[in-house]
């Protein structure tokens, strides 16, 4: 707020206080003592959490300024600094800053700057908000009869559907005001678990995206009582909004405000009379009708008559028929479609089913874009784009560059669909002020230009390849994805198949991938390296399309549009091996076992115990494949570290386990999409800690790189100051549906947009040494049927171009500088490395089978073609069965995200020869990303940190049973908080008497332990 009391700079910090990470660099500190054999070690020199805080709370301003969208302004914005407001609606006493409950893996909030203090620069008339506090807290809305439940959606962490809103009639006495302006406040929630209500409600609102009655009742009010009238709404998601652009509730203004956090309020004033000009663009399109989205028809639950599997969760176990997700809809999700539909059907009105086009946004000033030139070469093509600030104000525009690709009867016979535009890149400018210009040059690679088209037979006995058709690509200068400023050609003189035949029939962008860095971070091809070309991993899900369901094709419009089927049969062939991660036998499995000619199997036990004189910090700058990793990994003691090696196999929530035997530390991991959860009193964690940024939504509609850098740089500082080494963030998953109860926690419902935010973040973290985990690869793009084990079918070139594209984008492009002590005489180096080295898998399934367990998508795709280096964890999954974990770790998942508890679930094969090379890959895909991070800042060669076990760990194991019997009798809602809990028992109060029954308990239980291990010894 902008009061005497408190303003804004002082609630964001000042930037020039810190700059995000500035304390944490010349980390390399003087050795301050010695481990075991004389290895010397540093100490880490962390910035100040709370300096660090501050600096990430001026960030969080930035992105507020930049992220915020001006949706329709009839001139009544900016206001006058001063000038009387009269708020309205539940939404300004109680808005939606987030996550609403402590269930989930975002940040709550628990202190926020309120809407009224963010209006502390104006006059506020409380007459509509007098009358609002006398009625008292209105009732929810709830669902109509026969529709799905607003209340209790089923969802373990919390969170429903219901609407608030007061009845219009308590406004009827409120005096009219026709100096005042009328702010309506309105917010929706996101939540992880459940999705959002997609049907109707008892007032006839049409689900929860849509304005209720008393909603529209609130805003009939403020225009008849206020001179003009602004809506403000507080969501990440889109909502439908075409009755506020005319008619009897047309509004003067317009603004989506986001899911701000923690102080993002402190914004408001200034975005509201001027001092900061808006300059955000929407991330998804906002169309008038969301059941009319061809997606509308494939979300939900959707249920196999003929298909059941047996779960042994504890928490949600029992035999249920397994559910499916189909992606009918294909690569004409989002705009893709909208635009398409335009462009190929004559029954279609864009105006009448678009409200604002993916990336719209207003400001208040006015700019001219000038398309300068369009150069292209063999590899890349070059953009040149003039900006001019034409108004009177000072403020920031954004470049969007789409491509068009010609559809060909080559496209229609191999059935390769092509949208009628796809955004390819896109740019912001600085601060303009009045008459001022700037020029930005875009560059993309022609090969961003190709098209996956997954029923081409390659020549190396493979099928499906990237394709760069001959024809002419219209690169387009759009000022959103529907409004074309200039446009230009760029002709592919033949047809050029990617089929794999030859490096040169390898895309380059899978060839840098699989290749190493120099220390600049540039690929070094190798003529030694066995490339592997992009080819169809997925068939069966693109089968299954074809034979049981149906993809929306250019080729037939009207006779592919997806169509509803609550229920239906699954044929044979597609359930081939559906409980496979319940049946497996590490032991036969002909697949994944140990049997000669499995893909994983091993003739001969690795080399361990050897005394090469190495640990983790020797590797620390070097590459993957450095022939002194296989010198470290011959060092493990199978033996002696059997309990850490197992527990990272089976129980790494939220930390990663030590390897003493080769110096290997534990790591500390982190939720929160919104910022970095820190370790508390509330459920566990303390959210005053740390900074809460705005959401990703938010954070994506700035569309500014250089900015969303400045996030992760500043979250990475963070986790340096708090001793966090990776972070659980961010998500990638699209807004493939608006509905998806995760629509806050991913950032657009388009993959360029999503996956270049997201390499900027990842390496600003990097930088920083925070490891970021990128979740949830992939298909994860609804929350309903997610722990049951949905299936979810999807061809693959829309796997490909869109919803395994940030991912790609973001592995493969993400940069981080390490710097380690390169030689005795203590020289300091620098490396430029791939700043990607964590992925968390989904917990849906690819077709049957759930993501980490999945051996194409985790090896196959992921680590053979797009050749990345580091650690796969598993979402939270707790299920019995210690073979479902074998399946895991042979599959590619390295780590498992779960409670430590070993009484319950571990791995059934430890010892032989082929559990052993998986496990020691596994190790070695860790302990590479672990290296490079923050847990191994200021550590010198031949260093080891010598970590003791905390007397909290030696109650969790002594609590494990006790644990383990609650779960077993159903009451395992040990989710978040006791799972943290009994991680840090010192934490938590109790009362003195079941304090003194505690302590008793584990004495007596260690006292146990003790005598039974004597015995043994004995």
């Amino acid at each position: 707020m902008r009061n005497a009391s408190m303003t804004r700079r002082q609630l964001f910090g000042a930037t020039g206080t810190l700059a995000a990470g500035a304390a944490a660099t010349g980390l390399l500190a003087t050795t301050t003592g010695c481990s075991s054999a004389g290895m010397t070690r540093t100490e880490v020199a962390r910035p100040d959490a709370e300096q660090a805080k501050e600096a990430g709370y001026a960030v969080a301003a930035q992105i507020q300024d930049e992220g915020t969208v001006l949706l329709k302004n009839s001139g009544v914005l900016p206001l006058a600094k001063g000038s009387t407001v009269m708020p309205f609606g539940r939404a300004y006493l109680e808005p939606i800053y987030g996550q609403l409950t402590s269930g989930g893996s975002a940040k709550w909030s628990v202190n926020p700057v309120t809407p009224e203090q963010g209006l502390s620069d104006f006059t506020i008339d409380n007459a509509a908000v007098d009358v609002m506090r006398a009625a008292g807290d209105p009732e929810a809305l709830e669902e109509a009869e026969g529709t799905s439940a607003a209340g209790a959606a089923g969802s373990l962490l919390g969170g429903d559907c219901r609407i608030y809103e007061y009845d219009p009639s308590i406004y009827d006495d409120v005096a009219e005001n026709p100096d005042a302006t009328g702010i309506v406040f309105v917010t929706r929630a996101g939540q992880e678990g459940q999705d959002q209500k997609m049907d109707a409600y008892s007032d006839g609102t049409p689900h929860y995206l849509a304005l209720s009655e008393n909603e529209r009742g609130a805003i009939a009010a403020a225009k008849r009582i206020c001179g003009a009238v602004v809506v403000v709404i507080v969501g990440s998601a889109p909502m439908e909004v075409a009755d506020l652009m005319s008619g009897d509730l047309e509004v003067d203004g317009l603004i989506h405000y986001g899911h701000p956090s923690e102080r993002g309020f402190s914004e408001f004033s200034a975005l509201l009379d001027g001092e900061v000009n808006p300059s955000g663009r929407t991330v998804d399109t906002w169309s008038a009708d969301f059941t009319a989205d061809p997606s509308y028809v494939s979300v939900d639950l959707h249920t196999y008559d003929n298909l059941s599997i047996t779960s042994e969760s504890p928490t949600e176990g029992g035999t249920f028929m397994r559910t499916f997700n189909e992606y009918q809809e294909g690569m004409y999700m989002g705009y893709r479609y909208y635009e398409t539909a335009a462009l190929v059907d004559s029954s279609f009105s864009y105006d009448d089913a678009v409200v604002f086009p993916f990336g719209f946004g207003l400001s208040y000033t006015t700019f001219s874009q000038t398309l300068d030139s369009v150069s292209a070469d063999d590899e890349y093509v070059t953009v040149r784009v003039t900006v001019t600030n034409t108004g009177s104000a000072a403020g920031k525009d954004v470049v969007q560059v789409y491509a068009s690709s010609p559809y060909t009867e080559l496209d229609q016979t191999e059935g390769i669909e092509k949208p009628a535009c796809q955004l390819i890149d896109f740019a912001k400018t600085d601060l303009l002020q009045p008459g001022q210009s700037q020029t930005l040059e875009l560059e993309f690679d022609r090969e961003d230009l190709a098209s996956y088209c997954y029923t081409h037979e390659n020549p190396t006995g493979t099928t499906g390849c990237y394709v760069l058709e001959a024809g002419d690509y219209v690169v387009s200068l759009r000022e959103n994805s529907h409004t074309v400023i200039d446009q230009a050609t760029v002709t592919q003189d033949e047809t050029f198949w990617f089929d794999g035949s030859d490096s040169e029939h390898i895309r380059r962008s899978e060839r840098d991938a699989q290749s190493p860095l120099d220390d600049a971070g540039n690929p070094i091809e190798d003529t030694s390296i066995d490339y592997v070309a992009a080819s169809n991993r997925f068939q069966a899900s693109t089968d299954y399309m074809h034979a049981q369901s149906r993809i929306l094709s250019r080729s037939d419009w009207a006779g592919t549009k997806p169509v509803y089927e609550e229920t239906k049969s699954i044929d044979d062939e597609f359930a081939k091996d559906q409980d496979l991660f319940v049946t497996f036998d590490p032991q036969t499995d002909a697949r994944f076992g140990n049997v000669e000619g499995s893909v994983v199997y091993a003739a001969e036990q690795p080399t361990s115990g050897a005394k090469n004189g190495l640990v983790v910090a020797d590797l620390r700058g070097r590459e993957y494949d450095d022939p002194m990793w296989d010198a470290l990994l011959d060092e493990i003691d199978w033996d002696a570290d059997r309990k850490c090696i197992i527990r990272n196999f089976s129980g790494d929530a939220y930390l990663t386990a030590p390897i003493d035997s080769i110096g290997l530390p534990g790591t500390v991991d982190m939720d929160g999409g919104n910022g970095l959860k820190v370790h508390g009193n509330d459920n566990g964690y303390d959210m005053t800690k740390s900074c809460s940024y705005g959401y990703e939504p938010l954070v994506a509609s700035t569309w500014n790189k250089d900015l969303v850098y400045q996030l992760g740089h500043a979250i990475g500082t963070e986790g340096l100051a708090h001793g966090i080494n990776g972070w659980y963030s961010p998500g990638l998953n699209l807004h493939r549906s608006l509905f998806s109860g995760r629509v806050f926690e991913y950032y657009s419902e388009d993959p360029v947009l999503t996956g270049k935010i997201a390499e900027r973040v990842v390496s600003g973290a990097g930088d920083m040494g925070l490891y970021c985990y990128l979740k949830h690869f992939a298909l994860n793009d609804t929350e309903t049927g997610r722990s049951h084990l949905i299936c979810t079918w999807c061809d693959e070139q829309t796997m490909r171009e869109l919803y395994l594209r940030p991912f790609e984008i973001a592995l493969k492009e993400a940069r981080k500088t390490v710097r380690f002590t390169s030689d005795d005489a203590g020289t300091v180096s620098e490396k430029v490395m791939r700043a990607g080295t964590a992925v968390m898998a989904t917990q849906t399934c690819i077709g049957t089978m759930i993501g980490h367990c999945n051996y194409a998508l985790l090896h196959e795709l992921l680590r053979e073609e797009w050749g990345f280096k580091g650690m796969v964890i598993s979402d939270y999954w707790v299920w019995n069965g210690d073979n479902h974990r074998d399946l895991a770790l042979r599959a590619g998942c390295d780590t498992y995200l779960s409670m430590d508890m070993s009484v319950m679930w571990s791995i059934s094969d430890y010892d032989s020869a082929t559990a052993r090379t998986c496990m020691r890959r596994a190790i070695h895909n860790l302990a590479f990303a672990v290296a490079n991070s923050s847990a191994m800042q200021s550590i010198v060669p031949g260093a080891v940190q010598e970590q003791e076990e905390s007397p909290w760990r030696v109650a969790v194991h002594g609590l494990d049973i006790v644990a383990a019997a609650l779960v077993a009798g159903g009451i395992a809602l040990i989710h978040r908080r006791s799972k943290k809990e009994l991680e840090h028992p010192e934490l938590y109060k109790r009362g003195k008497r079941a304090q003194k029954k505690l302590e008793k308990r584990l004495a007596k239980k260690g006292a146990k332990e003790q005598e039974d291990s004597e015995a043994k010894e004995g």
